[in-house]
């Protein structure tokens, strides 16, 4: 079944109520009217999953190694260097507004790296996040596409849990930001309706909190979208800007397009999971060059329109992995050199590892985290106090 995994509730309800779309969906000429917050921010998570190679967030120290040598790297300055193929990608205000961040989490297997990475305590992370960054939004986190990790914690915090969305066309109709039906009731009807069915249910979920936690936010979700203005969004343009054609979230540029859509739509994190970079025996590096060629174009795409081209909002992007690649087999090395790009973000590093890919001192994930909450801005320090102190 495509669209939300909430067991499909929300699809289903879209088709009968209508659902209104997020006060922050404004701001481009894909959009129509709505309201905006002062700053709509959104974290986007790029999660390559296996492992990614310390030549995208510290090359220079890596020469002789992966491939690296003078001419396939670019020092951007501040002790930031990236393969080549981010260098002639990325625009100067990327360039600009780049860090590398270092994760020692200790850990070299792949469950022991991706709990370290999503979790705070037994919470999800980014569940976390997504929750104290505010919002007007109704929906606070979306993955885009099916792909998951099985480590990364599934339960709510503070009412908040990523939802997977495989179709952006019924991402729209749920949203109500699709194109209107003849058969689509008032909402000011449908939200009577789906809050008394929420009542009506209220015993038997009160009664069961975990079997029914799904359903039970899919009332909550629904209703506090009912309640928001309307807008629409021209979906179309949105895929001949990513070159993709048909609604499905599957490919890596249609998981790209996707979460600018959910951007535009005001949610506060979305999450991109990429599978196929537990690269062993790539001891040249050409595995993840041809790789990350390959997803290049779509990465550029967004980050031209999302962050370099639109001084409207706040998008801080996240590359990262379960760990870097270890020396001399492209195996596992324990811990992470992440790369966040966004506009208050301050070109430097505590991520350059040496010329074993070890990094000496680094904070670990909820460090990570910290600095995430950092650079969008977001109030209160759930994770404690940011260690990395790179933010404009």
């Amino acid at each position: 079944m495509s669209g939300f995994s909430r067991r499909g509730f929300l699809k289903g309800l879209a088709a009968v109520t209508g659902s209104a779309v997020g006060t922050r969906l404004a701001g481009a000429s894909l959009v129509g009217s709505a309201f905006a917050a002062t700053e709509p921010t959104t974290l986007v998570l790029v999660h390559f999953i296996g492992g990614y190679n310390a030549i995208w967030s510290s090359a220079q120290p890596l020469q002789g190694s992966f491939g690296v040598n003078a001419g396939n790297f670019t020092a951007l300055g501040q002790g930031v260097s990236v393969d080549n193929i981010f260098a002639n990608a990325f625009s100067p205000f990327v360039k600009e507004h780049i860090a590398t961040i270092g994760v020692g989490h200790g850990q070299s297997s792949h469950p022991g790296a991706r709990r370290a990475m999503w979790s705070n305590g037994a919470k999800n992370a980014g569940h976390e996040l997504a929750a104290a960054m505010g919002g007007t939004s109704p929906t606070k986190a979306l993955i885009a596409g099916a792909s998951d990790i099985d480590e990364r914690p599934r339960d709510p915090v503070n009412g908040v849990a990523a939802q997977h969305v495989l179709d952006m066309q019924t991402y729209l109709d749920s949203i109500g930001a699709g194109a209107p039906g003849p058969r689509d009731p008032d909402r000011t009807v449908s939200l009577a309706g789906v809050g008394a069915a929420e009542r009506m249910s209220k015993n038997a979920l009160d009664a069961s909190p975990q079997a029914l936690l799904g359903l039970k936010q899919g009332y909550t979700d629904a209703v506090a979208t009912l309640k928001q203005p309307a807008g629409s969004f021209d979906l179309a343009a949105l895929k001949s800007a990513y070159g993709i054609t048909g609604n499905r979230v599957a490919t890596f540029a249609s998981k790209m397009a996707a979460a600018e859509l959910f951007v535009r739509t005001g949610v506060n994190m979305v999450t991109v999971f990429d599978g196929g970079w537990d690269t062993h025996g790539d001891v040249n590096g050409a595995r993840v060059r041809n790789q990350m060629s390959d997803l290049m174009p779509s990465m550029k795409t967004f980050l031209d329109r999302m962050v370099t081209a639109d001084a409207t909002r706040n998008v801080v992007v996240c590359l990262m992995g379960d760990f870097a690649r270890s020396l001399p087999g492209s195996d596992h090395q324990p811990n992470l050199s992440a790369t966040v790009i966004g506009k208050y973000v301050k070109r430097g590093t505590t991520g350059r590892v040496n010329a074993d890919v070890a990094l000496a001192g680094a904070p670990g994930a909820k460090g990570f985290w910290a600095y995430l909450a950092a650079a969008t801005k977001t109030g209160g320090d759930p994770f404690g106090a940011d260690p990395h102190k790179l933010v404009l």
